[in-house]
């Protein structure tokens, strides 16, 4: 307080402020001749800039009048190590002239601000303090009116709001020791007391910048020829400005400056030029910024980054931008969704690449994005979908190395790293929004959360968030701890995160703890048998009662079946045992000896699926083009029996069995309950896909005088060709340009999903039965199908298989043990492999987990050699 009333008696102003004023090419500095004519003290006071900031906050303004002492490349360099980055970086001569500043303010007021501290590289300094804040509430965002210029000249820094008050050359350098320590806002200055910098950023502007930085390193006479703009350049006429001034090895430092620690600045960059040169283009882009131009302007900026001064600068001003975004975070969510504009060129930044810059400028970027509400977060995806392939897998890769490097396996996990994952959640829904899908779903992959995250405990951690929180209790961040019924954070609800080997071990524990549960309960039944027999004894219904008990005490589903009825045993049994469906699989043949250690159970599914499925019976049809599967809806077989198919499916999904069976991708989208569109149906009926498309597609002339269609669909059900209307006298509507997509829509929709929809959904209820519930739902479609199917291949490594084999009555060094392999490895063709791989496993498919993990034991068959060889293997 001392120390304000002592600088509110003179008559020259101490602090910096942002003054808003008209962006002119003219001098700033001017002789007052009532520079030493008094005030009175409280005037004095309250329109200092502490005061005037506190009670009079103005809105940010494009110009920044400030001033700065001349210096070289060389002090540029020397000062910024030392210099305050939090705002504006401040460089000067280092004149520390402490009786000029004594002359100025006293004793004690020198005393004082000597035993100021300020922080380099602070991000705890609050810009609305010492700067004015980018998110005034008065403050737009124009998206279509250019700045009138993107100079600017800094003279001498007004520090009230209300009146300027210039000061002289001569008291600027008695104070400029004073300015660099208490707020680092002042600029660069020429000799005539004026500095340059960019308010906003365009490429070929930066570009002459960055050209006459270079030259001036490597002057070597008084003058050196600049460059200048020509109306090749640039489109837009208002970007010309004084080519003189351009000659400033400081004006690209100033402007890197400027332009990347301001919401304002950054927001207006970079963006497309329209032919009125007075206005922006938005059409090119949903965001309307040239992504390329940004791209490119990084490559020129950072072609200087052996210069210490100018990468310092570069990274300082973003870093001071970012801390500014974390405290302002609430008005950016709130504020016009133009201000995000700045995200999308942050993002751009090559140096995020760079591990040594993950804490300074990526671990902050994280933590804004990560914090975006959901509209932020739908702009930002809107903007994304209609990003470039390279351009968006680029971001992707940067924050899941990020994870990856961060990622440790423990209780908690810092905000940064969960607001990486949240910026991953935002990419991959804009990927998926895209049309077509820009990345494959396994660049989201995270091989480091696959390998080192404990399944098991973060499966009972992603029960506890499935549970709604106690009544009374609001719900946390999903980074908090669940103390007193609050929902905890948990990676399994960002399944995009893990491969489908992963997500089957997700579906495993699932499993294994629904079976557990059953197990547990047939135990405690167990135990009451005994007690129960004390007084069923003289009963008439005991033979009932003891059925019960016997299969309320076993822990597994049990199966016993004969070949010869194996549907209708099946069917029967699962029936009567819909309780023990998620009991763990055993299967007996009647008749057949033998333990199920696995084999059983796959030649089990084999059989049965090979039957049921075959087109002499009637369910199913088989396309010989496509050799895919599917529903027949003209079949007059029953609801059961369709619902039997898909317990069966999920049975084996359930257990672990791998079926060789190939469904297009259009039955396990709708397994999920996904919508099916023109796409999916060219995978799995191409010739039908095809001939919709062409419909679509077609422009010559009107369709109706072409195709000659009419809203019904027309299809072969049992040699006869059977018409359906798409809607009410569709016989009577013909298709034309104008209705030709509602014709594919009710097309396909009829196809797909009318035409089977008993059948299906029968055969949906029955898989959802077994399988049904949360875990399911973070397959994809084409996990779904790696899930049940398996993965086809054409490099099957069988030497993994032998080096997962076990011996029994055998060695591996036995020679008919070497001389198998060796027929295995070098006579063996694919073909031959994947039959010897059906014979062991029931699948020509390789489990996900590749054949090293298969138990894969040789055993000698009994003392006779005239037997064949059996199989026996267990997953």
């Amino acid at each position: 307080m001392i120390m304000a009333v002592q600088l509110a008696q003179r008559p020259s102003v101490l602090f910096c402020q942002n003054v808003p004023q008209e962006p002119v090419l003219t001098s700033l500095q001017t002789e007052n001749s009532n520079l030493n004519t008094s005030k009175p003290f409280l005037s004095s006071l309250l329109n200092s800039t502490p005061f005037a900031t506190l009670f009079n906050p103005v809105a940010i303004d494009s110009v920044k009048t400030t001033e700065r002492k001349r210096s070289s490349t060389t002090d540029l360099l020397l000062d910024n190590s030392n210099s305050d980055v939090s705002v504006t970086s401040a460089t000067t001569n280092g004149n520390n002239n402490d009786a000029a500043i004594s002359d100025s303010i006293g004793s004690l007021g020198l005393k004082m601000l000597n035993s100021l501290k300020f922080k380099t590289k602070s991000f705890m300094d609050l810009p609305s303090l010492w700067s004015s804040s980018d998110f005034s509430k008065d403050n737009t965002y124009s998206s279509t009116a250019l700045p009138s210029s993107p100079m600017l000249h800094s003279g001498t820094a007004n520090s009230s709001p209300i009146n300027s008050v210039p000061t002289s050359p001569t008291s600027s350098r008695k104070l400029s020791n004073l300015r660099q320590s208490s707020t680092s806002c002042v600029e660069e200055s020429d000799e005539n007391g004026q500095e340059l910098s960019l308010k906003y950023l365009t490429y070929p502007l930066l570009k002459i910048a960055v050209e006459n930085f270079k030259n001036s390193l490597k002057e070597t006479e008084a003058n050196v020829e600049v460059k200048v703009m020509t109306d090749q350049d640039t489109d837009n006429p208002s970007l010309f400005v004084d080519r003189d001034k351009l000659n400033d090895s400081t004006f690209l430092i100033n402007t890197l400056r400027s332009t990347f620690s301001s919401s304002e600045a950054l927001n207006n960059s970079f963006m497309y030029p329209s032919k009125d040169s007075d206005k922006f283009d938005h059409t090119s882009n949903p965001f309307g910024i040239d992504i390329q131009a940004v791209r490119d302007s990084y490559d020129l900026i950072l072609e200087l980054s052996s210069h210490e001064t100018v990468l310092m600068t570069f990274v300082n001003a973003q870093e001071i931008l970012l801390a500014k975004l974390q405290l302002n975070l609430k008005r950016l969510q709130y504020g016009d969704p133009k201000m995000l504009r700045q995200l999308i060129i942050l993002l751009e930044n090559p140096l995020l690449q760079d591990k040594s810059y993950q804490e300074s400028l990526l671990k902050k970027l994280c933590i804004v994005i990560g914090g975006l509400k959901s509209k932020s977060r739908a702009v930002l995806k809107s903007w994304l979908t209609a990003y470039d392939q390279d351009g968006l897998g680029r971001i992707v890769k940067i924050f899941q190395q990020y994870f990856d490097d961060h990622y440790y396996a423990g209780p908690n996990s810092d905000e940064a790293l969960i607001a990486s994952v949240k910026v991953l959640s935002l990419l991959y829904h804009a990927n998926e929004a895209s049309k077509p899908k820009l990345l494959k779903i396994n660049c989201f992959y995270s091989d480091s959360l696959c390998r080192k995250l404990n399944f098991k405990d973060e499966y009972k951690i992603w029960k506890r968030t499935q549970q709604p929180p106690k009544t009374g209790h609001i719900p946390r961040s999903h980074s908090m701890p669940n103390i007193n019924g609050f929902p905890e954070f948990s990676y399994f609800n960002f399944p995009f995160l893990f491969d489908p080997v992963a997500k089957t071990r997700i579906l495993h524990i699932d499993a294994m703890t629904q079976m557990s549960l059953e197990f547990e309960d047939a135990f405690v039944h167990q135990a009451l048998v005994i007690h129960a027999h004390k007084f069923l004894q003289d009963s008439a219904s005991v033979a009932t009662i003891e059925q019960e008990l016997e299969r309320k005490t076993n822990p597994y589903l049990l199966l016993e079946v004969r070949r010869s009825k194996l549907v209708d045993d099946v069917l029967d049994q699962i029936t009567r045992k819909q309780a023990d469906l998620k009991k763990p699989l055993k299967v007996k043949f009647v008749g057949e000896e033998g333990q199920d250690a696995g084999g059983v159970q796959k030649e089990f599914f084999q059989n049965l699926i090979g039957y049921l499925m075959s087109p002499t019976y009637g369910m199913f049809v088989y396309d010989e083009d496509t050799r895919f599967v599917w529903i027949n809806g003209a079949s007059l077989e029953s609801e059961r029996q369709y619902e039997l198919i898909g317990t069966v499916l999920g049975l084996a999904l359930y257990n672990g069995v791998i079926l060789g069976i190939n469904f297009p991708m259009i039955v396990y989208k709708k397994l999920l309950d996904e919508e099916i569109d023109l796409e999916d149906l060219k995978q799995g009926f191409p010739v039908l896909g095809r001939g919709l498309q062409q419909l679509l597609d077609w422009d010559d002339g009107d369709v109706a005088d072409v195709f000659f269609r009419s809203f019904e669909i027309s299809y072969d059900v049992y040699g006869h060709v059977k018409t359906f209307p798409l809607v009410a006298n569709g016989s009577d509507i013909p298709v034309t340009n104008e209705n030709r997509k509602k014709f594919v829509k009710l097309y396909i929709n009829h196809f797909v999903n009318e035409s089977t929809k008993r059948q299906f959904s029968a055969f949906r209820r029955g898989f959802h039965k077994v399988c049904g519930g949360p875990a399911l739902k973070m397959c994809r479609p084409e996990e779904l199908e790696l899930l049940i199917c398996g993965t086809t291949t054409t490099n099957m490594d069988f030497k993994l298989l032998e080096e997962a084999t076990k011996y029994e009555e055998f060695s591996p060094d036995d020679k008919l043990i070497v001389g198998f392999w060796k027929i295995v490895h070098e006579d063996f063709d694919l073909e031959m492999k994947k039959k010897l791989l059906n014979f062991v496993t029931s699948s020509d498919r390789v489990p996900l987990k590749g054949l090293g993990n298969l138990t894969f034991k040789i055993q000698k068959n009994g003392g006779d050699t005239d037997r064949l060889p059996t199989s026996a293997v267990k997953k």
